[in-house]
């Protein structure tokens, strides 16, 4: 994991670029490591249908359920984490348990969608944006953990980039954000995203931040 001094090594797929005052940029997400923030473009994906991500790569396998799609590669978006000071937990179950346990454990991050609306900044917590009235979750009682794509531990690269997977909620181990809860697991089809958020293909920034970090 990142030291919370000095920054750590881009990957060869992934350039790392400072901006100065702990600021850098890694592909097109602005990490701030003073506010342990960082911010990604991207666009509004699906809407109305079942979803079980919150959000993917272009093109990534799980891209028709999800919600967003972010303009950045798996490992960019998991060196953004690590800059932040993000790691595995160590007593996180193992691989093939992801789907039984009722809880991952993980370090909490905070989730925002931004937009423009009529000229002005919208703002709402992920969770608000991605439930529906019908969901069988509250968006006040979800959270979400990092658990940095542990499936990744089997593969001969990093999972997440083969899959495309960044931000889930019903517990798939190829992702690098879940929802520590798994949300509408085994009611396929009921978190389908609030009719708050913009059209399909609007652009948008989500905002990942460290839960509980000092302001």
């Amino acid at each position: 994991a990142a030291a919370q001094t000095g920054a750590p090594a881009a990957s060869s797929e992934s350039e790392l670029k400072s901006l100065g005052q702990e600021r850098y940029q890694v592909g097109r997400i602005v990490v701030d490591r003073r506010a342990r923030s960082f911010s990604v473009p991207g666009l509004v994906h699906v809407v109305g249908k079942p979803l079980e991500y919150l959000a993917t790569t272009k093109g990534g396998m799980k891209a028709y359920e999800s919600m967003l799609e972010l303009d950045v590669t798996a490992s960019e978006f998991n060196l953004a984490c690590i800059l932040l000071g993000l790691e595995r937990d160590a007593k996180q179950v193992p691989l093939g348990q992801f789907r039984q346990v009722p809880r991952l454990v993980g370090p909490r991050v905070n989730l925002s969608i931004v937009w423009m609306d009529k000229g002005k900044r919208r703002m709402v917590p992920a969770a608000e944006g991605l439930l529906n009235p019908e969901a069988d979750s509250k968006p006040d009682t979800v959270e979400w953990v990092y658990i940095g794509s542990p499936a990744s531990d089997f593969h001969g690269r990093f999972a997440a980039d083969q899959t495309g997977t960044l931000i889930g909620f019903v517990h798939d181990a190829n992702s690098i954000i879940e929802a520590a809860v798994p949300i509408g697991l085994g009611a396929y089809g009921s978190v389908r995203g609030h009719a708050m958020l913009p059209p399909v293909g609007t652009p948008i920034e989500l905002i990942v931040d460290v839960a509980n970090a000092a302001r």
